[in-house]
């Protein structure tokens, strides 16, 4: 018998939960590979945390996610996203506020940066070029590390004997760096910073990158992992001209980069469709059999990949009783407790830094800063959150795309994207329905402290909490990052133990999201990986058929 035309349309080799960045990544290289895949996305926008909309009429804003500088240049390269339109500039270099008469300058530069140390520490300053050589020194054993499917050290059969002895083997040449490298699970941001740096100034201009997304604070055990983290994949990473995130803007917003990403799908055969919301993910005696959306739609795979994060996907979507004993314990287990906020704002004017000098700072204008003067300030701000309550002091970064983007804002007016910490999903005692107002107040109370006059500047915002990253995104407490960035979240317990190599317990369905190795930010690894593993999976059992 012969399938109609309609079931013919309604099966694929592959089908991918999320049209979010890793899963467009996913389906591109799947589609290159010659499988039939359809990406179904729940939104009337493609992207993800990677989109760009006119929130406020004339305005174009980066909703979430605001830095390309984090784009791995491997799935930059493989997918031509330039070839398909992405396009990016550089920020000025970082304008740190450190009161409303100075301020700290970070540049690629490194003779910039330097002098800028020597102000607050002529020693700091003298050993900037230790610290460096020591990122240098490790950065090629993380990057390594980051494309790695992650092994797992438990079991005990031959195939997984050869796998884990082969990783162990690729880095035989890791010497002595193993041991710097456990010291980043173990020892505060500040604490490992203090190894270079006695100016607080300093040091918080480093460990301000532990607390983004995550909820802790630069003297939190643990935090230099996630300081080093944002500071490798910031030095090397980058679409072409764009420089490290966060100097890396796209032209349009990063709405850009997913747009682009699903052009260069659709050439390969990708189909995508959106205002698709997927409700199930059908299984059959231990192997998946396709998805089916709130409108009814049925769509059969024997490969299914989900860019959903990996608590709505096993919580929600997937049968428990197709789960091994302990497995959805592990995966509620997985932290994801939020504290980050953005705000977009509409405004007549950029920011104007009392601090700032073009002379002394050699910048033309800020695009981009950070408020976050020390140590004590930025462990505060995690201290009020700590104890379930908004910083009193929120540190935050303040960008103005529209100073070197002239599409994202009408002629004379300005976009500003602000992101910062902390403000706790849940508050104590209290809902963010009647503090939402009091939250506002304090960030906006901080950025006249070092921007005065800027809020009567503003003509109008959008204000996003964790819940409100949740409910829109579908991300579990609104977790920019999928997930905490701690060691024990990393590597083979990501999402969880004997599932970190993007499969799953169930045959043909698999994980290509955020919440899988390595993590958050729009680098588009764990979609690259994942791809990976799908068609070494498929050439297998290819090679079995011929036989």
């Amino acid at each position: 018998m012969i399938a109609s035309s309609a079931a013919k349309a309604s099966h694929y080799d592959a089908i991918i939960i999320g049209g979010g960045h890793n899963g467009l990544v996913c389906g591109g290289y799947l589609a290159r590979a010659g499988l039939r895949t359809l990406v179904l996305e729940r939104r009337s926008v493609v992207g993800g945390a990677a989109v760009t909309e006119e929130i406020v009429p004339g305005f174009k804003f980066s909703v979430f996610s605001y830095g390309v500088g984090h784009l791995h240049p491997k799935v930059n390269k493989e997918l031509e996203l330039e070839k398909f339109g992405l396009r990016a500039v550089k920020h000025n270099d970082l304008f740190v506020p450190i009161s409303t008469k100075d301020f700290f300058i970070y540049s690629g530069d490194v003779s910039v940066t330097q002098r800028n140390i020597a102000r607050f520490s002529p020693r700091d300053a003298q050993r900037y070029p230790e610290f460096l050589a020591y990122l240098a020194e490790l950065g090629p054993v993380f990057h390594r590390l980051l494309m790695e499917t992650p092994i797992d050290p438990s079991k005990q059969d031959w195939k997984s004997f050869k796998e884990n002895f082969s990783f162990l083997w690729r880095y035989r040449k890791i010497g002595d760096r193993i041991y710097k490298m456990m010291d980043l699970f173990t020892q505060s941001a500040d604490e490992f910073l203090s190894q270079w740096f006695e100016s607080s100034v300093i040091r918080a201009h480093f460990s301000y990158w532990a607390g983004v997304g995550n909820m802790i604070g630069p003297k939190s055990p643990g935090s230099a992992w996630a300081t080093l983290y944002y500071l490798f994949t910031m030095s090397d990473f980058g679409v072409a001209n764009a420089g490290p995130s966060p100097r890396g803007h796209a032209i349009g917003g990063m709405g850009a980069v997913t747009q682009a990403l699903a052009a260069s799908g659709r050439k390969a055969g990708l189909e995508i469709k959106l205002n698709s919301d997927v409700i199930k993910v059908g299984t059959l005696n231990g192997r998946v059999t396709g998805v089916t959306t709130t409108d009814g739609s049925e769509y059969s795979a024997a490969i299914v990949v989900s860019n959903a994060h990996c608590k709505i996907l096993f919580d929600d979507l997937v049968d428990e009783q197709q789960l091994p004993t302990g497995f959805l314990d592990d995966i509620r287990r997985f932290k994801t407790f939020s504290a980050a906020w953005k705000i977009n704002v509409a405004c007549d004017t950029a920011p104007k830094f009392a601090a700032f000098d073009r002379e002394r700072s050699g910048l033309e204008a800020v695009t981009f800063a950070h408020i976050g003067p020390d140590i004590d300030y930025l462990e505060r701000a995690y201290d009020d959150a700590k104890y379930g309550w908004y910083s009193s002091k929120p540190w935050m970064s303040v960008g103005t795309p529209s100073l070197i983007d002239d599409t994202m804002a009408p002629a004379g007016k300005h976009v500003v994207n602000l992101f910062g910490g902390h403000a706790p999903y849940e508050l104590k005692d209290a809902s963010w329905d009647n503090e939402r107002e009091g939250f506002l107040k304090s960030v906006m109370d901080v950025l006249d402290d070092y921007a005065p006059g800027f809020s009567s500047s503003i003509i109008d915002m959008q204000v996003l909490l964790p819940p409100d990253i949740e409910r829109i995104l579908n991300i579990p407490h609104g977790h920019i990052l999928h997930g905490e960035m701690s060691a024990d979240q990393q590597f083979f317990k990501r999402p969880v133990p004997h599932y970190s190599d993007y499969r799953s317990p169930i045959h043909g369905l698999y994980q290509c999201g955020s919440s899988c190795h390595p993590g958050g930010c729009v680098s588009g690894i764990p979609g690259h990986n994942a791809a990976r593993e799908i068609l070494l999976d498929v050439s297998k059992r290819k090679r079995l058929w011929a036989r």
